[in-house]
């Protein structure tokens, strides 16, 4: 009997679930439909305002002289605004499946925008395999301004959004915790999300969905319940973040909003052991993944019913490019191929040595001196400076959450070597928990007399 009332629970907890996934999923297809229907009149002297500028500028510029990680992306926002341009009303549906451009081989991005702008240009480019809903944002804020009006104005959201979870948090007695989001917010450089797109998608996403989850959180409630609606968000930040990101810094959709929920229950005495913690994580992650997954092959399979089923081979193809294919050791494909180990080892030192202000040249040596150095010291201090309060449970989970970017750069080797000055972002986690655990449980304690460590 308490068998199938277990069994009922957990079927409903599944269809809630999976409810849930779906109408996101459907919300979003509605947003790009409904966004879709503005109509290319309406947005063409921006697109043309916005093609100038990328004309103007170069596709990867530096936005401090040498700096690698203020490398702007044009590249990325210069093709979604040509695809936004050239969504056809008339076959609406089709079109925003296709996501087609306008690109003739060996044309530069820029000047192709800019000659589609000029006459009538019929796109020759299928970009499918992602969902661009980076549009649903771009086409109402194109209605009255271009490229670098829609930047700003999503800027000032993501820093108001920053903001409030900063608030939240202290509202939560969790100071020191806002303190640490905002430190590693201002370390990953998150100010040049206002200078992309392509950057600044998942950000806003990992805010939303942090901003639930710390309302979620209500001292003395019951744990089923809290993860009840955890397991429920957990899906919908993967349909979400799939459906906005271009393959960025999509981890911190669900990363972030853990790590910030596990510091919660800590500081309000109500973590479990590191066996029940860690399973409610993997189970967050796993549904958030599965969501993030099935809302890809969801659009593969809409790509498929439209272009016939090629367009699964050559998604596949793309995502297998992404993990393994070829990168170089230089600038140019005449440079020489980088060797499996050094393409494991670039794709991770060059993403720890972006949290660094390296300018010009970066050493994967010095890169790799730095990060362990600060790891090191961090950990020092922790050891040296522990006291009553010290828990290896939370420091040992914390490095758990904060080692999840290392295994996305793993899998995907390819795109994090080549991406590296964006990709680094996602480092927001390891650097926010980082920085807790070295506050809670060492820097902290100096503020305590001498007998109350003892």
């Amino acid at each position: 009997m308490k068998t199938d009332k277990l069994r009922k629970i957990n079927y409903i907890m599944i269809g809630k679930i999976a409810g849930a996934a779906i109408l996101s999923a459907l919300l979003g297809m509605l947003l790009l439909v409904l966004t879709g229907l503005i109509p290319q009149s309406a947005i063409e002297e921006s697109c043309r305002e916005s093609g100038a500028y990328f004309k103007e500028h170069e596709l990867f510029p530096l936005l401090i002289e040498g700096q690698f990680n203020t490398r702007q992306d044009n590249y990325a926002d210069c093709i979604l605004v040509n695809i936004m341009y050239h969504i056809s009303g008339e076959e609406l549906p089709v079109s925003l499946i296709k996501a087609s451009y306008y690109n003739p081989e060996l044309e530069s991005v820029e000047v192709s925008l800019w000659e589609s702008l000029q006459e009538v240009k019929e796109p020759n480019v299928d970009y499918f395999r992602y969902w661009h809903g980076g549009m649903v944002l771009l086409r109402p804020l194109f209605l009255f301004t271009g490229i670098e009006g829609a930047r700003l104005i999503l800027g000032c959201i993501l820093l108001l959004l920053t903001l409030l979870n900063v608030i939240l948090l202290w509202k939560q007695h969790a100071k020191s915790l806002a303190v640490c989001y905002l430190m590693g917010n201002c370390i990953v450089q998150f100010w040049m999300c206002a200078f992309c797109i392509e950057y600044i998608t998942t950000f806003l996403v990992m805010n939303v969905v942090m901003a639930v989850c710390i309302r979620f959180f209500k001292r003395r409630e019951d744990t089923k319940s809290l993860y009840g609606k955890m397991f429920v968000l957990s899906a919908v930040s993967g349909v979400w973040t799939c459906f906005f990101d271009f393959l960025t810094t999509e981890t911190l959709a669900i990363t972030i909003p853990l790590l910030m929920l596990l510091v919660l229950r800590y500081e309000a005495g109500e973590l479990e052991n590191f066996g029940k913690e860690l399973k409610r994580i993997v189970c967050c992650g796993m549904l958030w993944g599965v969501s993030y997954g099935v809302m890809f092959v969801f659009k593969w399979l809409l790509a498929a019913g439209t272009l016939g089923w090629q367009a699964i081979n050559s998604a596949l193809q793309s995502a297998g490019e992404r993990i393994g294919g070829t990168v170089y050791l230089g600038d140019t494909n005449l440079d020489p191929e980088a060797s499996g180990m050094q393409r494991f080892i670039g794709a991770i030192l060059r993403n720890q040595g972006s949290l660094f202000p390296f300018r010009n040249e970066m050493q994967l040596g010095a890169a790799m001196g730095c990060f362990l150095g600060v790891v090191l010291l961090c950990f020092a201090i922790v050891y040296m400076l522990r006291g009553r309060n010290y828990s290896g449970t939370m420091i040992l989970l914390c490095i758990l959450l904060g080692l999840v970017p290392y295994l996305r750069y793993t899998v995907l080797e390819n795109h994090a070597y080549l991406h590296y000055f964006f990709t680094y972002r996602a480092q927001l986690v390891t650097i926010t928990a980082l920085l807790f655990i070295t506050y809670e449980f060492g820097l902290k304690n100096l503020r305590k007399s001498p007998s109350k460590q003892k």
